[in-house]
Parts: C-alpha cells; sequence; structure tokens
C-alpha cells in the first residue's frame, strides 16, 4: 500500500529574499525538512541513528521552481516513495501553496553506516519493508521534470 507522507510549514520573513520572494536556497530548506520527517516516520530517527550509528546521506536531488512564493504562505509538501533497494532509496516530494503546486523535488537517500568511517550498508529489514510497502504502484505517473536519476540507473 503506497503511503503519501505530509511536511507543513509557514514561509518566514528571513526566506524572503530581495525580490519579495521566497529565496531558492529555502525551497530546499523545506525539502530537507519534509525527507527529516519523511527518515523518522519510517524509523530513522534520533534513536535509530544513535543506537546504530547509521544515518541517511542525500545523493542526488534535483529542484524545479514552478511557482514564486510570498512571506506567510503556509506550503505543504507531499512526498512519496517512488522506488527502493537494500540502501537506497528515491522520494518525489511536490511543495504546494493552496493546493498549487509552486516546487518539485526529486532525491535520492542513502542508508549510511558511519563507524568506523562512512559506507554504504543495507537497511534493517523492517525499515526497508516500511519503505517497500510505502512505494506508489506506478511513479511514472507522477508530473517528473527529470528522468530517473542517473545514479539509480547505473548501480
Amino acid at each position: 500500500m503506497s503511503e503519501t507522507f505530509i511536511y507543513e510549514t509557514t514561509v518566514i520573513s528571513d526566506w524572503i529574499d530581495y525580490n519579495g520572494h521566497m529565496q531558492d536556497a529555502y525551497y530546499g530548506l523545506i525539502f530537507s525538512y519534509a525527507v527529516d520527517a519523511v527518515q523518522d516516520a519510517i524509523g530513522f530517527d534520533a534513536a535509530y541513528r544513535q543506537r546504530t550509528g547509521c544515518t541517511i546521506y542525500l545523493l542526488e536531488d534535483h529542484k524545479y521552481f514552478l511557482k514564486e512564493v510570498k512571506l506567510g504562505a503556509e506550503l505543504r509538501v507531499e512526498t512519496v516513495v517512488l522506488d527502493s533497494d537494500e540502501k537506497r532509496f528515491h522520494l518525489h516530494l511536490t511543495m504546494q501553496h493552496d493546493g498549487t503546486p509552486v516546487a518539485i523535488s526529486e532525491t535520492m537517500e542513502l542508508h549510511v553506516n558511519q563507524n568506523p568511517e562512512p559506507r554504504a550498508a543495507a537497511m534493517p529489514p523492517e525499515i526497508a519493508e516500511r519503505l517497500a510497502s510505502a512505494r506508489v504502484p506506478n511513479p511514472d505517473a507522477f508530473d517528473r521534470r527529470s528522468r530517473k536519476m542517473m545514479l539509480w540507473r547505473s548501480t
């Protein structure tokens, strides 16, 4: 069964640039917070990181800016899992304001054991299963602005 993960925030004045709309860097910050929320929801939370010495690294990120966002805008980021394997998961995030998409992001995340030094590692089976069950049945149905990420296809 697929699952949509939700993250919500409101645009603050510190995020507004000299053009009077949200600076591009803050789209990335909001998408990053949305990914953190997904990670917490599937079991890669602070307790997991402390207990295992494992974490998630961002491997690849693509952003598409569709509409400008102004001060005070209430934003909702909907995230779905497009695909996953034993070490990686591919996410599609849609940032919306008043139900209208304002930005899209696709990310490739990697499970990493940091001890004794960072290296890719297989996820625990229960988390891998949670990701697999959260996957959307038809990832090509999404309004995706890029082809599948090169890293995903090449490994």
